[in-house]
C-alpha cells in the first residue's frame, strides 16, 4: 500500500482534482486512513461521498446506525463462534462484516475533504456541470437511489441475470446465499403442524446469510457516475448491485445512456449481480473496460459468464490481477494481459486514453 501512495504522489504531483469514495467499504477506502498523513500532503480539489454519509442527513444517519449496530453483532456472533478468514461460507461471512467496519479513520478524512477540498454528499438525479472546476466535464449521479426498496435489492430477477448450467443441464442462478450445508436442510412439511412456526423459524442461526446481505446493502449505496467529455461518455458504477442499477435504469434516459458509453469500469469486481444482463446488452460494441477484481477468496468472482459476454462486446477489458506487480510474490494471478488499442501499463496500474 504504501508503494502504490507513493506511486500516486509522484503520477500526480500531488494535485488531485476530484476524489470519488464511492461508499465505505475497506476495500474502496482503507488507504485513506491508513495513509492521512501522506494525503494530508495533496492538495484536493473536491471530494465526493454517496448521500448515505452525509451527517446531516437523517434517512442516511437511520440507515448508517443500523447497518453499523448489526455488523458489531454479527462481528462478535461470528467470532464468538471461532469463525476465520479463510475461504469457507463462514470465513467469507466474516471478511464481508469486516469490511463493513472499522473505517472511521478513512471516512474522517475524506469527509474533512482531505485538505482543502469542497465535500459534496451526492445522490441520483445531481447534474455537475463543469464539475470539479473542469470546464467542460458534466456529470450525471445516477445513484445511490433514495428509495429503500431499491437500497435492499440485491440479485437480478432471473431474466436479467447471468446463469450458469447446472449438473443436470438447467439453469441456475451463481453464487446463491446457502448458509446452511445440505445435512441441516429439511423440506417446509416438517414445519407443518407446529404451533408457533415463526417463533421455530427466528431461533434459526441466520448470521452467516445476513453478513452477506449487510455487505450487499451497503454496495447498492456506491455511487453512480457517468461522466460526459467532449461526446465521450464513461461510466463508474462503483459496487453498485441490482437495486442501485435498477433505479436508473426504468428512467427515460437509460437506453441513451448505456448506448453511448465509450469506457466502463466493471461494478463490484465483476460479481454475478453487479452488472443485469440487460445493461450490458443495451451498450454498443467497442466501449473500452477495466475491472478491479482478483480470482481468490471469492470462487465465482469475477463470474466468467458476464466476462465472456463483455469480452465479445468491448474493444478491450483489462482485469488488476493481470497486471503484474514486482516484489508481490503472493499476489493472485489472473489470465494473461493482452492490451488493447489505447491502454498502456504502469507498475500498480492501467491506463485508458481517449481520443476526442
Amino acid at each position: 500500500m504504501q508503494q502504490i501512495v507513493d506511486d500516486i504522489a509522484q503520477q500526480t504531483d500531488k494535485r488531485l482534482a476530484l476524489v470519488v469514495a464511492t461508499h465505505r467499504h475497506q476495500d474502496h477506502i482503507s488507504g485513506f486512513g491508513r495513509h492521512k498523513g501522506e494525503f494530508k500532503q495533496f492538495k484536493v480539489g473536491e471530494v465526493w461521498l454517496p448521500w448515505t454519509e452525509d451527517p446531516k442527513d437523517l434517512q442516511a444517519k437511520q440507515l448508517k446506525d443500523k447497518h453499523s449496530e448489526l455488523a458489531r453483532n454479527l462481528q462478535q456472533h461470528l467470532q464468538a463462534t471461532g469463525t476465520r478468514l479463510d475461504a469457507s461460507l463462514e470465513g467469507r461471512a466474516l471478511f464481508a462484516v469486516l469490511n463493513a467496519t472499522g473505517n472511521e479513520d478513512a471516512l474522517h478524512l475524506l469527509a474533512s475533504g482531505i485538505n482543502g477540498g469542497t465535500v459534496r454528499y451526492l445522490g441520483a438525479g445531481r447534474r455537475l456541470k463543469d464539475a470539479a472546476g473542469i470546464p467542460g466535464l458534466l456529470v450525471q449521479v445516477l445513484g445511490p437511489p433514495r428509495d429503500r426498496k431499491f437500497l435492499s435489492r440485491m440479485d437480478p430477477p432471473t431474466g436479467d441475470r447471468f446463469l450458469r448450467l447446472s449438473r443436470n443441464g438447467r439453469a441456475v442462478s451463481a453464487n446463491r446465499i446457502e448458509p446452511f450445508e445440505k445435512r441441516w436442510r429439511v423440506g417446509a412439511g416438517v414445519y407443518r403442524g407446529l404451533r408457533d412456526q415463526k417463533a421455530l423459524m427466528k431461533m434459526i442461526d441466520s448470521s452467516t446469510a445476513l453478513a452477506f446481505a449487510l455487505d450487499q446493502v451497503l454496495n447498492n449505496t456506491s455511487l453512480v457516475t457517468l461522466f460526459s467529455y467532449r461526446g465521450k461518455s464513461l461510466l463508474f458504477p462503483g459496487d453498485a448491485q441490482y437495486g442501485n442499477w435498477q433505479s436508473w435504469m426504468n428512467t427515460p434516459d437509460a437506453e441513451t445512456v448505456l448506448d453511448h458509453i465509450d469506457f466502463f469500469k466493471i461494478a463490484h469486481h465483476g460479481s454475478h449481480n453487479a452488472t443485469p444482463k440487460s445493461a450490458l446488452e443495451k451498450m454498443r460494441k467497442g466501449f473500452a473496460a477495466m475491472i478491479s477484481t482478483q480470482n481468490r477468496p471469492w470462487p465465482s468472482i469475477p463470474f466468467e459468464k458476464m466476462l465472456d459476454r463483455l469480452e465479445e462486446k468491448a474493444s478491450g477489458v483489462v482485469r488488476s490481477d493481470s497486471i503484474k506487480v514486482a516484489g508481490a510474490t503472493n499476489a493472485p494471478k489472473g489470465p494473461e494481459l493482452h492490451l488493447g488499442a489505447g491502454f498502456s501499463v504502469g507498475p500498480f496500474w492501467c491506463d485508458y486514453t481517449l481520443a476526442l
